[in-house]
């Protein structure tokens, strides 16, 4: 199976494996450098996903899961993947944060109850907090010491 690029005219190219790509004709691989010329101009450059990853400070697995997700176009040209370069400076410019957005106080507020109520329970019956688990072991103790 053979990936497909497209070229600035949205025509779909093949891309030819590493296997096949000697054995493409010259006519072919003419097409094929002339569709990738052309949709370099469109883009204004293609970049593989180590040089796409340099410029968004991300990974060059988080470049091929932002490809996966849609988040940036894929373009195979003579057995290699690329990725624009417009749209990685327009990515660039978005000054995306990494992680979760922040909560708000009232999210933070309610996120602290759930997992207060999910916690205290096992966290008490295994000696929980400090002030709660010294009392507890206090009474052990006063408990053995009778004994």
């Amino acid at each position: 199976m053979t990936a497909l690029a497209t070229d600035a005219h949205n025509n779909p190219v093949s891309a030819p494996t590493k296997q096949n790509g000697r054995e493409m004709t010259k006519a072919q691989l003419q097409h094929e450098v002339e569709a990738m010329s052309e949709t370099m101009v469109g883009e204004q450059g293609l970049l593989n996903h180590a040089q796409a990853g340099i410029l968004l400070d991300v990974s060059t697995r988080r470049i091929g899961e932002l490809v996966e997700l849609g988040k940036l176009q894929r373009f195979d040209f003579l057995g290699r993947t690329y990725v624009s370069m417009r749209e990685v400076r327009e990515r660039r410019e978005m000054e995306l944060k990494a992680g979760r957005p922040r909560r708000t106080f009232a999210q933070k507020i309610v996120a602290g109850v759930k997992s207060a109520i999910n916690a205290d329970a096992g966290q008490l019956k295994q000696g929980g907090y400090t002030e709660y688990a010294a009392r507890q072991k206090a009474k052990q103790l006063a408990k053995r010491k009778k004994k």
